[in-house]
């Protein structure tokens, strides 16, 4: 397989695709911060293109290793949510299946990203909608359908990116979890619902002037949706410990988008879905904290410290209702921060 970290060796790969001209101008620029991919941006002439390689082992401490034809499936899920939120993902160009290589439309440079945005205190609710109602259109639409469920049915991937870093990891580190995590790990693993994305967040939704694209799909699979909702619930969490000053608007946009999603859901029993959800998000809150990727912005003892108490909160008082756990984590919040004063 070519490494196309080496810029002379994309450059090469990128001529003898006729995806750059000479004689038109290009320039390529490595993306940072990502751990599974060797992600680039390629300006050829005047269109934009991303080019991602899937990474065999991940760049983090632990060894974290994960099968890179999960880049196969980011190139079908990208297809499909292009299919149904036009607006919000953007158009599949290529996937190279011996290199682990796929191509996309690339969002523009001067897109902010939705996380470093909301860490500075930009909370827009207009991008937020937009986001939460691209989650449920895909999700309403993809439930019962028996293509996408033939398609995705291969949940590897998300095990090997998600359910051992994120859950079971941490199962190790702390054995009191395992009574919690273990039927929501079966529960994971075993549901055929719908489309989940495996890594919706607003560290992969790039915002320009209230435009959205999301992005990084390479995690999906046909599975539980309550994934999608906790995993993306747990940044807004993190946020509000991160920035107390701001807490009550994190957790008041988490709110908003919920009552959006949930008010939408039309494929399988609520109570069901918020349970799995509740109880999911305490076990990512935690994850995020003990896990094998950590929150690189949770710094401080006293957050972390935070985080596990309001996470064993909410496994401990058995909350299976999303406005019950929003209420607990900011009173707890509100707690710490007046503790912290004295």
């Amino acid at each position: 397989m070519i490494d196309l970290s080496d810029r002379k060796v994309l450059e090469q790969y990128l001529l003898d695709r006729g995806l750059i001209d000479p004689a038109a101008g290009f320039s390529i620029a490595y993306c940072g911060g990502g751990v599974s991919c060797t992600v680039a941006f390629v300006q050829a002439g005047d269109k934009p293109i991303l080019v991602k390689q899937a990474l065999a082992k991940l760049k983090v401490k632990e060894n974290w290793q994960c099968d890179p034809n999960r880049m196969n499936i980011e190139m079908k899920s990208n297809a499909i949510y292009h299919q149904l939120v036009p607006d919000s993902a953007p158009a599949v160009y290529f996937y190279d299946h011996d290199n682990y290589v796929f191509g996309r439309e690339a969002a523009p440079e001067r897109c902010t990203m939705w996380k470093n945005d909301l860490l500075g205190g930009l909370l827009d609710f207009v991008v937020a909608e937009k986001a939460i109602r691209a989650l449920s259109i895909v999700h309403n639409a993809c439930a019962r359908d028996g293509q996408a469920r033939r398609d995705f049915a291969d949940k590897a991937i998300f095990h090997d990116l998600r359910i051992s870093p994120y859950i079971k990891f941490v199962m190790g580190k702390n054995r009191a979890l395992v009574p919690f995590a273990e039927p929501i790990v079966d529960a994971l693993m075993n549901s055929s619902i719908t489309l989940v994305h495996g890594d919706f967040s607003p560290k992969n939704i790039m915002v320009d002037k209230r435009k959205i694209y999301i992005l990084d799909f390479e995690v999906a699979h046909y599975g539980h949706p309550a994934f999608d909702l906790a995993f993306f619930s747990n940044h807004f969490l993190l946020k509000a410990v991160k920035n107390r000053q701001w807490a009550a608007s994190y957790l008041n946009m988490l709110r908003y988008m919920l009552d959006i999603y949930y008010a939408e859901m039309a494929f399988m029993d609520r109570a069901e879905l918020e349970g799995v959800h509740v109880r999911l998000l305490a076990l990512l809150f935690i994850a995020r904290v003990d896990g094998k990727s950590p929150a690189e912005y949770i710094t401080e003892p006293d957050d972390r410290n935070l985080i596990r108490s309001l996470s064993a909160a909410i496994l401990e008082r058995k909350i299976g209702a999303y406005p019950e756990m929003l209420a607990l984590v900011r009173e707890g919040i509100a707690q710490a921060g007046n503790s912290a004063s004295l």
